[in-house]
């Protein structure tokens, strides 16, 4: 088996993801770090570890959490410098959990926990066109001119952000509201695609992914998925991005 693969059905990453953090050096075979998705691996004879913790492939049943993410807690699995971290509100829960994507540290909202690696992939690659809804606080107020900028793309690090969808909800004391409506997960790209305009992100919050909403959930509550929930949630049609290179991907 890859291991590239064995750590995405372990439920510690998507695919996609998993190799940040082969990259990072944060993975090892039987001692010794390896950082090649493809490495040949023997689940019933090598050790592997992340983050000097033991993984293996459980055969236990799978579990989906939806998460309140409260401000000031942290979208890792461990942080190196003592910070609370979502995982600190399941230690309950046997079962070895991961996020999928990140919130940062000053964003609040909704945030999945799995130990499905499958589903994680289907959840965070852009092209099966999972819907992200955020609210953002800004700095000031913004004109319907430059919101329609922002959604048509924007060069952040480089790199184009694909087009979504953008809608003032209010403006109060010189401050406006937004929504954002996105299916992509760049690294804080809210906040950047922002910057790029003049605005400063005051706070951002996610209220809604796929078909999930946190209905019901105060800021540091979790609560399982519906059978249901988590049938539907990664039913999504791929996006054919490459189908359309000069028109890019849509957000819907």
């Amino acid at each position: 088996m890859r291991l590239q693969s064995f750590l995405a059905q372990a439920g510690v990453a998507s695919r996609r993801s998993v190799t940040e953090i082969l990259d990072a050096g944060e993975v090892k075979v039987n001692g010794e770090v390896v950082r090649i998705p493809s490495y040949p691996i023997f689940p019933e004879q090598d050790r592997v570890s992340y983050l000097d913790q033991e993984i293996k492939l459980s055969s236990k049943k799978k579990l989906y959490y939806i998460f309140n993410k409260p401000r000031g807690v942290i979208t890792t699995a461990k942080d190196t410098h003592g910070r609370k971290t979502v995982l600190d509100y399941f230690k309950d829960v046997k079962e070895r959990l991961y996020p999928v994507g990140r919130l940062d540290q000053d964003t609040t909202g909704l945030l999945l926990l799995t130990n499905d690696g499958d589903l994680t992939l289907r959840l965070t690659h852009p092209r099966y066109g999972i819907e992200k809804v955020y609210e953002a606080l800004l700095d000031k107020e913004i004109s319907k001119a430059e919101t329609e900028r922002l959604a048509q793309g924007v060069v952040i690090e480089g790199e184009k952000t694909a087009p979504c969808r953008i809608k003032i909800l209010s403006v109060r004391e010189g401050k406006s509201k937004v929504e954002v409506i996105l299916h992509e997960g760049r690294k804080r790209q809210i906040r950047l695609m922002f910057q790029s305009v003049g605005f400063q992100v005051l706070h951002l919050h996610r209220k809604r992914y796929g078909n999930l909403t946190l209905r019901g959930l105060t800021p540091g509550k979790s609560r399982l998925l519906t059978e249901q929930e988590v049938q539907t949630i990664g039913q999504k049609k791929p996006v054919l991005a490459r189908q359309h290179p000069k028109r890019g991907p849509k957000c819907r």
